[in-house]
């Protein structure tokens, strides 16, 4: 919920205007002040909805990414509501100081008379702004955050329609899971010169689209799209880092890879544990470790936080060569994230994926 604030508050901002504005024109007709039957209909439905959606959103029964736009969708409704109780507030507070001047006015001596009353009814031409425009503008960034052009920092990046070009397999891309690939696709991005053609300023948009600011640039998926469009293997394609086939021809070079692992990567293979020894953590929660990786360490019977919090920097190194990303564990600290989370501790990662805020990591 702290990513959604710091994201989307210019917009919060907007929408926290717009229903202070909405409430004072509206409800400064309205002598009968907050009581519900002075809400327009309009205002009462509003509420519920917002209601049943805070319910869903406490108790998660949506996960995922349609938790994430329902979540973005409640503090925009939010927003607007309390904006038209702030409008209403000043509107009646303003309406209380009319009604105290009036008899001011009557009170003087002589131009009693000559004053005309045409000052009592200015507050009635109130139905002139009806509620059926507002409840337009008010709804309006809900469903644009789908598209989220103007909603993430940087520039969106140019898209293709389906069949314009021959799809790439972009899960050879180190970090690019099932999930993600799907939502490349929704967005028109097929292939991986459109991704090497990225600028930073693409790949902060996408980031930022995904829920993972920062994520592309850390695992160089420009880098790779790059060789991957000139032909080139990556360390990722290279050792089979994606789940497009579990069948034989990606179980046999593992077992080959881990028969001869000890004498063929440099640092110390770690101590590892068989299946059922002890109670398997989701080390999907540890940022860098998803679907793939999780499964290639558990096949070198790395189980649980305990024993990666435990691995020592031959051990990082030695496993790191192993998964073909050297250096990789040593800059995304799995060892520190490991040891908070065999504590009991959570890490604003571990939090997100918990929540559902991480597509790769359901």
């Amino acid at each position: 919920m702290t990513y959604l604030f710091s994201t989307y508050w210019l917009w919060m901002l907007l929408a926290l205007v717009l229903g202070g504005i909405v409430g004072f024109v509206t409800f400064l007709r309205s002598r009968s002040g907050w009581w519900p039957d002075a809400w327009p209909g309009w205002f009462k439905l509003l509420g519920l909805l917002f209601l049943i959606g805070l319910v869903v959103a406490i108790f998660k029964w949506l996960p995922g990414l349609a938790g994430h736009y329902l979540e973005t969708a409640l503090l925009f409704v939010g927003s607007y509501i309390v904006g038209c109780f702030l409008g209403s507030w000043l509107a009646s507070f303003g309406a209380r100081e009319a009604d105290v001047s009036e008899p001011l006015v009557a009170a003087e001596p002589t131009p009693v008379r000559v004053t005309p009353p045409s000052p009592v009814p200015t507050p009635a031409p109130a139905p002139i702004p009806t509620p059926e425009p507002v409840r337009a503008t008010a709804s309006a960034p809900v469903p644009a955050a789908p598209a989220g052009d103007h909603l993430h920092p940087g520039l969106r990046p140019l898209a293709l329609v389906k069949g314009a070009a021959a799809p790439d397999d972009l899960k050879l891309i180190d970090g690019i899971g099932p999930v993600n690939e799907g939502k490349l696709n929704e967005l028109g991005v097929w292939t991986f010169k459109q991704i090497a053609a990225w600028t930073p300023e693409n790949a902060e948009w996408v980031g930022s689209y995904m829920a993972f600011p920062g994520r592309i640039e850390r695992e160089d998926w420009i880098g790779q799209a790059a060789q991957l469009a000139k032909g080139l293997g990556t360390d990722s394609a290279r050792s089979g880092d994606t789940p497009t086939s579990p069948g034989p021809a990606s179980s046999a070079p593992a077992a080959t890879t881990t028969a001869g692992a000890d004498g063929e990567h440099p640092g110390r293979r770690p101590p590892t544990a068989a299946k059922g020894d002890a109670t398997p953590d989701n080390l999907k929660r540890i940022s860098g470790i998803g679907h793939v990786n999780e499964i290639k360490l558990n096949e070198l019977g790395i189980w649980t936080f305990a024993q990666i919090a435990a691995w020592t920097e031959e051990n990082a190194e030695w496993v790191g060569s192993y998964l073909a990303f050297p250096g990789r564990i040593e800059r995304e600290d799995w060892v520190g994230q490991a040891a908070k989370l065999a504590k009991g501790i959570e890490t604003e990662f571990s939090r997100r994926v918990d929540q559902g805020d991480v597509p790769t990591s359901l």
